[in-house]
């Protein structure tokens, strides 16, 4: 299967022709102590939500601007308890889901009435009307396996994926139901891109990885496919044996978590097409928040060298970056991946 658009890959194909990389770090949290706000009360007011993302890319000018990330969005607007930290990201607290019989009461909620699905919306329309067009905006919405192991569990997950996979399948397809229409809405409120967060996927061997989260990707995908909006795959920790299960329902891009889950970009890039752009993958951590700034320097070229050959690489961290990462640091990271040549 192939994705219908390529703008991705043209724009980074483009720069590779200009002898320069695209840079687009997942950065949401430290904008909020850049407008001096928590993270709990800027993921609940899309006001202070642009505000963030606004004076990120005031100060960085990324080629992909994306939202905050959080996982809990539509499990929350779902009903599910969510607890909201101060300064660290909203969790869910508890799994209702027993018997599939359970879903009958959440397939009467209408997500898209929940107040901070609201919330999340009104800030992508206010980041594509108010930011340059030449930047691409990029909603997140969770993957299926992943709500699903919101509503069971990630344990039960594990668990369905091999002694009771039907019950996971019908989990998952729910999970799609309510993802598309998060997907769709962020859509129409501007995004160009959509990147699936999956990080329980990470837990699947490469066959349970197509049946149950890939197939229902792909629904989400084709739920938008006559539009001219992308999809980017993002699966935390080593997935280096799902990569060739990531590319194969036709996303755009996939992007992959720091070097030291087991990722090796280089040889990743040897695994795709060419037209497969790929994300990543300075380490969030151990890099960018631990690290000196020499440290961000040396670590960030040492990842354009091993991509040097290929163009379909954009320069990115290998997940969003924690609120406690030094503006300095990114800084560097910016500065070194638009001086590369």
């Amino acid at each position: 299967m192939k994705s219908i658009q390529k703008r991705l890959y043209e724009l980074a194909f483009n720069a590779y022709s200009d002898n320069r990389r695209l840079v687009a770090p997942l950065v949401g949290f430290p904008g909020c102590k850049l407008i001096g706000s928590s993270i709990k009360i800027t993921q609940q007011n899309h006001g202070l939500h642009f505000a963030c993302i606004n004076s990120l890319v005031k100060l960085f000018n990324p080629d992909v601007v994306f939202m905050m990330m959080d996982l809990s969005v539509e499990a929350n607007a779902l009903g599910l308890p969510v607890r909201f930290p101060i300064d660290e990201s909203s969790s869910v607290e508890k799994h209702p889901i027993e018997n599939i019989s359970d879903l009958d009461h959440y397939r009467r909620i209408n997500i898209l009435q929940d107040a901070r699905i609201h919330s999340y919306i009104k800030t992508m329309e206010l980041t594509a009307t108010t930011l340059p067009k030449e930047i691409l905006k990029c909603a997140y919405v969770v993957g299926p396996v992943t709500l699903a192991g919101l509503l069971e569990s990630a344990q039960k997950v594990a668990i369905d994926s091999i002694l009771e996979p039907e019950r996971l399948s019908e989990l998952c397809a729910f999970s799609t139901e309510i993802i598309q229409k998060y997907a769709l809405a962020m859509i129409n409120a501007g995004a160009d891109i959509i990147c699936v967060l999956e990080p329980t996927a990470a837990i699947l061997g490469p066959k349970e990885f197509r049946k149950f989260s890939g197939h229902y990707v792909h629904h989400i995908m084709e739920s938008y496919k006559y539009s001219d909006v992308e999809t980017i795959y993002h699966v935390c920790g080593n997935t280096m044996h799902l990569i060739k299960e990531m590319v194969s329902i036709g996303v755009a891009g996939i992007s992959l978590d720091g070097p030291e889950t087991g990722v090796d970009m280089a040889k990743a890039a040897k695994m795709v097409s060419e037209d497969i752009i790929l994300i990543g993958n300075v380490s969030p951590t151990i890099v960018l928040v631990n690290g000196t700034v020499e440290e961000v320097k040396e670590a960030t070229t040492e990842l354009l060298e091993d991509m040097r050959q290929y163009p379909n690489f954009i320069l990115s961290t290998g997940c969003d970056l924690p609120p406690e990462t030094p503006i300095k640091n990114i800084k560097a990271f910016m500065e070194t991946g638009r001086n590369f040549r």
